[in-house]
């Protein structure tokens, strides 16, 4: 058997001479082409994911930060009519200060610094000042220490020339616990008359800063770390992660203007090429700057070896890998008449789920209402829906039914497509009807639903959700909407509904329930993203205000929903639905409310 295989690949490279050799080279020069091509589209994708990744990871610590300091902010400005208040009685001012310290564990210090012989009692400095040590709140009169004249301070001088509030810049401060890294927010403080009278100002800590900067991230070796304007290390990694030389050469090369700063993809990011000659390695240094006060720049540090030596790796490995499989083009052509029944059998096997998945979509339309019109023997309701699924299965839901002479309706859209949708969306359904049957505030339903569907979430979904219950002999309609569409009143422009967070995003969000009253006649349109963002051949999205433009008076609720349905498929121009699309149309018309 081995001689026949010798015998048979000696035929095929001699019977064709130079021919079959010809065509191997061409077929060889192809390949290389090939992996060359799919080498520079793979690591083109490689960078765009990145700058995405990086994006929002610089997005996400700038909005961190910028939650530290404005609630530091909003602790200052809550409490000013406590400090204008305590003015009347100075030696009331610490106790109020103490209360300000205490209210913000990132606030570790607080301060009023009066103009000259604002209490003549207390002499020509008087700066009274609360601080947090070991646990206990303390206090000074720093006005009294010798050598300490905030009046020449930079910061009171900009106060009383500028009038505006204002974050320090970074500073070191040394006590008996240690040194801290804090920065200072300082507020101009008016009396009852409007005059300036004191700078009142509070600070905050940073020693928090660098490890939240440098917990997580998508590369080992990734380190993240936030300057001033003037190029003043604000925060980082400790030596014990970064060395000092190399934390040093990446805010030289930040702040040297000689040095190619490049706009990336990303809106506002900029980045640097450099080599670290500590690690020997190409690097990154992507960097944005905060666009309110105090304007500090966080900047991302990531290392070429590892965004792109997978790939490279693989093209080492490609490229041996094609070299030997010209050697093994018999076996080659062997394992394609495996292949050939293996995809037989795979074929098979996908029509058995395309088959399976048919029967999981009639088994989730028949979960809908799919009776219209659901009430026939009434004439003070008219409802009709219907739900257009993108695939087989989708996510988007809709029901509603009638209990105690009130009509409870709801409309949702699961995170994502396909099945792990569809089984979100039926959990939902059924939890909005048991949910139902027992309660009518709108608010206690979606709160039920939210905590179950919080419950073991590992796959971190989440459902927009609008519930609404219509009292059907007063027109009364109580609602409560989490984050979706608000519905359409026909003729009268959106309803004013309150976003709140969609449900299974955290367990403890609160949320409430909003009334008014709907004459008879008044028809309300509800629908899900997949109408509002339903494309064309150009990518153009259908928008809100072709929802607005489309949905108008237009008899019966099913001649609604087929009106629009038939819209946005001629606004389509026969483009893939990429979303699920679902529709429902209520018409209140009890006369005798």
């Amino acid at each position: 058997m081995k001689k026949e295989k010798i015998n048979w690949t000696y035929r095929l490279i001699h019977r064709g001479g130079w021919r079959n050799v010809a065509v191997v080279a061409v077929a060889a020069l192809l390949l290389e082409l090939v992996s060359a091509l799919q080498y520079y589209y793979s690591r083109q994708m490689l960078e765009s994911e990145m700058e995405q990744r990086v994006l929002m990871d610089l997005g996400v610590k700038v909005r961190d930060l910028r939650a530290t300091l404005n609630s530091a902010e909003q602790t200052l400005k809550e409490h000013i009519w406590d400090v204008r208040k305590s003015l009347e009685t100075p030696d009331s001012i610490t106790n109020t200060l103490s209360h300000v310290v205490k209210v913000n564990d990132k606030v570790v210090g607080g301060f009023l610094a009066f103009t000259p012989y604002y209490y003549k009692e207390k002499g020509r400095l008087y700066e009274p000042y609360v601080y947090e040590k070991n646990g206990k709140i303390m206090t000074e009169q720093l006005g009294e220490l010798e050598g300490h004249n905030y009046l020449e301070h930079p910061g009171f001088i900009r106060i009383m020339k500028q009038h505006e509030p204002f974050w320090s810049d970074p500073y070191e401060y040394k006590s008996t616990s240690g040194v801290q890294s804090l920065t200072t927010y300082t507020y101009p403080l008016l009396d009852k008359n409007n005059r300036l009278i004191a700078a009142y100002g509070l600070d905050v800590s940073l020693s928090w800063l660098g490890d939240t900067l440098n917990a997580h991230h998508h590369k080992t070796s990734s380190f993240e770390l936030f300057l001033t304007p003037k190029g003043q290390l604000v925060g980082g990694p400790s030596e014990k992660i970064v060395s000092k030389k190399r934390r040093d050469q990446v805010v030289m090369l930040i702040n040297d203007s000689t040095v190619d700063h490049l706009l990336a993809d990303a809106d506002n990011v900029r980045y640097i090429e450099f080599y670290d000659d500590e690690k020997e390695d190409k690097a990154y240094i992507y960097y944005l700057q905060m666009h309110h006060d105090p304007f500090w720049t966080v900047a991302l540090v990531c290392y070429d070896s590892e965004v792109y030596g997978g790939l490279d790796k693989i093209r080492k490995y490609s490229m041996l890998l094609m070299l030997a499989g010209f050697l093994l083009l018999g076996f080659i052509i062997h394992r394609m008449i495996r292949n050939i029944i293996t995809l037989n059998q795979k074929d098979m096997e996908q029509k058995r789920i395309a088959d399976e998945l048919r029967i999981a979509s009639n088994i989730q339309q028949s979960m809908l209402p799919k009776d219209f019109p659901p009430f026939p023997d009434r004439t003070d309701i008219d409802v009709y829906g219907q739900l257009l699924p993108a695939r087989e299965v989708g996510g988007d839901l809709f029901d509603f039914f009638i209990r105690n002479e009130k009509l409870f309706f709801c409309i949702g859209d699961v995170s994502g497509k396909g099945v792990p949708s569809a089984m979100i969306m039926a959990q939902a359904q059924s939890l909005f009807r048991v949910a139902s049957t027992k309660e009518s505030n709108a608010a206690h339903i979606m709160q039920a639903l939210n905590e179950i569907l919080c419950l073991r979430n590992k796959s971190n979904m989440f459902i927009t959700f609008f519930i609404g219950v219509l009292d059907l002999p007063t027109g009364r309609l109580s609602y409560c909407n989490a984050g979706h569409d608000k519905p359409v009143i026909v003729g009268k422009g959106q309803l004013d509904a309150n976003p709140h967070l969609p449900l299974g995003v955290f367990d403890d969000v609160s949320f409430s329930q909003q009334e008014m009253m709907l004459e008879p006649g008044t028809m309300l349109f509800l629908y899900t993203d997949g109408l509002t963002e339903a494309m064309n051949v150009r990518r153009e999205q259908f928008g809100l205000k072709r929802v607005q433009e489309t949905v108008v008076e237009n008899g019966s609720c099913e001649a609604l929903v087929t009106h629009v349905t038939k819209a946005v498929h001629d606004f389509a121009e026969g483009a893939e639905q990429s979303d699920d699309l679902t529709l429902l149309a209520i018409r209140y018309q009890n006369k005798g409310a």
